[in-house]
């Protein structure tokens, strides 16, 4: 950067230089060439005079002193154009120069004037016209600077400026260079200090302090996150572990006393049964830390589609018919006919889980009423039972897996402890919130809101189709 900006400063100097420069010489070329016609006017004023007095041979006698650089030519031309006499050359060697642009405005208007490469001289010349009394004209020429001839007669003197122009530029662009690069290099990015710096640079000290805050603060998150997940990685083994070791435990006594024949025949029946149940929970609750670790992945093995999220709840209600009936529990299902975008069996356990939930943990001749309503742009389920309800202290809790809020009757209950666990996930797969209402003793409602995006994949979707 450094380099690029000496370079940079040094380029703007050099080339403010060469513009001063031309500026320079063409107001100084326009000025001498301005100059020297008046002094050409003038002097053929001077020697009109002495013509009319001393007549032609006045020229001839005349001694003009001259120099490559100023050369002075006088001519006397008779009324038909023929040359008299003329101070550069032999008058009886020229032609007529009636034709002469000068000499015909002079003839006409008493003064005429021209400039042009005279072919006797050689020079690039101004001519200058006067008409005398005697109707003959007298002619001054000159020779002029040309501009490679007055950068000839500079040249020395802008060697010498461009010398010091370019030493000053190196100088003041070292300098330049420096101070704009030594206090950004000077920056510690760590806690850029803006009152060390230049203002221009304060907005750079500011954003990059804020970069360093949000990068501070997206580290402390990611080591809470990473702490959080290894905390839950661990309660999930010990949870696993535990849960697995229950029913492992108890069909593993009842095969042992079975095998070992210390079972009467009448007791043979009720201990099958018992092994048939401790089976279908251990099935159930392998399949559920399947489903769970498929959703926390990402990685269902099934396709989206539009789902009937009313006739969905309606078959839901039917399959927990029994259930709810043993309970002494009432299922009311309505609502608008609304459809979502979706897996159908992660939607369905989605709702078997809120509606199973809701009747567990309902009183006897309780309620559930399962309810889809159309929101603007979402489509919202509603799962309210008038159960034991949820304390405060535990809401933010029971979307935890293997958590449960009376772990005392949890056997009683019955299930695995990964419901509504995997509600949350499925809620997260779908891009769904959910919300939670409950007071002990009243009953919970669990709202799950899903987005309305017309049978499109989300893009978390099509991340996971890809």
């Amino acid at each position: 950067m450094k380099r690029k900006v000496f370079l940079n400063v040094l380029a703007i100097t050099m080339l403010a230089f060469v513009a001063c420069q031309t500026i320079t010489l063409a107001v100084l070329y326009r000025y001498v060439s301005e100059q020297r016609r008046t002094e050409l006017r003038s002097e053929a004023g001077y020697y009109s005079k002495a013509v009319e007095a001393f007549g032609g041979e006045f020229i001839e006698n005349l001694f003009l002193e001259e120099d490559d650089d100023n050369v002075i030519r006088l001519t006397l031309v008779d009324t038909d154009g023929t040359v008299l006499y003329d101070s550069g050359a032999d008058a009886d060697t020229l032609g007529n120069h009636g034709g002469r642009e000068e000499i015909r405005e002079a003839f006409a208007n008493g003064t005429g004037e021209s400039t042009r490469t005279s072919d006797t001289l050689q020079r690039h010349t101004y001519n200058y016209a006067i008409r005398l009394e005697s109707g003959q004209v007298l002619r001054i020429s000159g020779t002029q600077y040309t501009v490679v001839s007055l950068l000839l007669n500079m040249l020395y003197p802008m060697v010498l400026v461009l010398t010091a122009v370019v030493i000053l530029s190196v100088f003041l662009a070292v300098r330049i260079s420096n101070s704009i690069t030594e206090p950004i290099n000077s920056i510690d990015l760590e806690s850029p200090d803006a009152r060390s710096i230049y203002p221009e640079l304060r907005p750079l000290a500011e954003r990059i302090n804020e970069q360093n805050r949000q990068l501070h603060r997206h580290v402390m998150e990611l080591k809470e996150e990473h702490e959080r997940r290894d905390r839950y990685r661990r309660e999930f083994t010990a949870n696993v572990s535990h849960e697995l070791k229950t029913p492992l435990t108890s069909i593993s006594g009842y095969a042992e006393i079975l095998g070992a024949g210390l079972v009467q025949e009448q007791d043979v029946q009720r201990f099958a049964n018992k092994i048939y149940e401790e089976s279908k929970r251990l099935m159930a609750l392998v399949g559920d830390i399947i489903r769970l670790s498929e959703l926390e992945d990402g990685s269902v093995p099934m396709e989206c589609e539009q789902v009937d999220l009313l006739a969905l709840c309606e078959r839901t209600a039917e399959r927990l018919a029994a259930a709810a009936e043993q309970k002494q529990v009432q299922i009311f299902v309505g609502g608008s006919r609304e459809s979502v975008w979706g897996v159908p069996q992660i939607l369905d356990e989605m709702v078997y889980n809120l509606c199973d939930n809701a009747i567990k943990y309902n009183t006897e001749r309780g309620s559930v009423w399962v309810t889809v309503t159309s929101l603007p742009d979402a489509v919202s389920l509603s799962v309210q039972d008038t159960g034991i309800g949820i304390p405060h202290s535990e809401q933010d809790r029971v979307f935890e897996r293997f958590y449960r809020v009376d772990k005392s009757h949890s056997k009683e209950v019955g299930g695995t402890g990964l419901g509504l666990s995997i509600v949350k996930h499925g809620a997260s797969y779908h891009g769904a919130v959910i919300s939670l209402e409950s007071e002990p003793g009243e009953g919970t409602e669990i709202r799950v809101v899903f987005p309305k995006n017309n049978g499109k994949m989300t893009e978390s979707e099509e991340k996971r189709e890809i």
